[in-house]
């Protein structure tokens, strides 16, 4: 090779590797190398479990609830960082920003015995110091116990990369009823005592009576209204015409549980027979009339009933002596 041409040739190849020294660092690779520096990694979002609630507070058996479950970004403002990267030529001083910005790609309750209703997909995104409310409707056995509801959220950052999820358990307890016990019992009412033996408050409850026999119930149902927890409430039942002696009714109380309408087991209650009311008559019916009273009664049923005969007996006297003179007129 031409001596000329080699000075050019290598001239050339030392510019293009100057050039090549001196190629700009673009924004992405500073990411990519921070993200790779293990002094100084790259921020993430970090969401979590910040509270949640239960509507109703408990569940009875069979209930229909709402359980909201509130995700918190706890990150509390953007991260801006100042990067200088020193090599031999150039350096590079810059500053990245850091939105910390978590994206929920789904989220969903998991129970076995429990039916879920819903779950979220593309939830939306969390901003630093931001909270997101997540509600699911869940339906309760109907074995009463307390389950443990698995929470799961897939969470992302902005550049839709997978960071650290979501894995909670939550309690949930399934109890709790109403139940009727008798207080007290006459000929005349029923008194009932309605008790709540759930472990939140329950409203509407009123008690019913049916399949009354032997007696009439003078109200079909008695309004009790909101029972608290653990507290109950009298409800009296009027009774008229109780007088036969296998006489009985059927109660129940009916109540509603959040959105929940329930109703108790039914108490089959005996409305006892008037015994005294009954001796009372019987022995008024044949009480014995006063004294006064019978001979006076006998005096005048002995007078009516002796006055036809006496009327015969003058008569007959009358026609004997008309016969008599009328024979002694004859003979003279």
């Amino acid at each position: 090779m031409n001596k000329k041409v080699r000075v050019v040739f290598f001239g050339l190849l030392a510019v293009t590797l100057l050039f090549a020294a001196a190629k700009p660092v673009l924004a992405g690779d500073i990411d990519d190398l921070l993200s790779k520096c293990e002094i100084a990694p790259a921020p993430e979002p970090s969401v979590m479990v910040y509270d949640y609630e239960l509507s109703p507070d408990t569940l009875m058996p069979g209930d229909v609830g709402v359980l909201t479950v509130t995700l918190k970004n706890m990150q509390e403002k953007t991260v801006k960082k100042k990067i200088s990267i020193t090599t031999s030529y150039p350096n590079v001083n810059t500053e990245t920003y850091y939105t910390m910005d978590a994206y929920i790609e789904e989220a969903y309750i998991d129970e076995k015995n429990f039916r879920i209703y819903n779950k979220y997909t593309s939830a939306g995104v969390i901003g630093p110091d931001k909270k997101v409310d997540l509600e699911f409707k869940i339906k309760a056995p109907a074995v009463e116990g307390i389950y443990m509801l698995k929470f799961t959220a897939n969470i992302e950052d902005m550049s839709r990369k997978r960071i650290k999820g979501i894995r909670y358990f939550i309690p949930v307890m399934v109890t709790g009823t109403v139940n009727l016990i008798p207080v007290e019992i006459t000929e005349n009412e029923v008194r009932l005592e309605v008790i709540n033996e759930g472990l939140s408050d329950v409203d509407c409850v009123y008690v019913t009576a049916s399949d009354v026999t032997g007696a009439e119930i003078q109200q079909e149902k008695v309004y009790a209204g909101r029972i608290s927890s653990g507290e109950s409430a009298i409800v009296v039942f009027k009774v008229i015409n109780a007088e036969e002696e296998a006489s009985s009714a059927v109660f129940k109380a009916i109540f509603k549980h959040g959105i929940n309408k329930h109703e108790s087991n039914p108490v089959c209650v005996e409305i006892p027979y008037s015994d005294e009311l009954f001796e009372t008559q019987s022995e008024t019916a044949f009480e014995p009339l006063p004294a006064s009273q019978s001979q006076a009664s006998s005096s005048s049923s002995t007078s009516s009933s002796n006055l036809p005969g006496y009327e015969v007996v003058l008569a007959f006297f009358g026609l004997l002596v008309s016969g008599l003179v009328c024979l002694f007129r004859r003979k003279s």
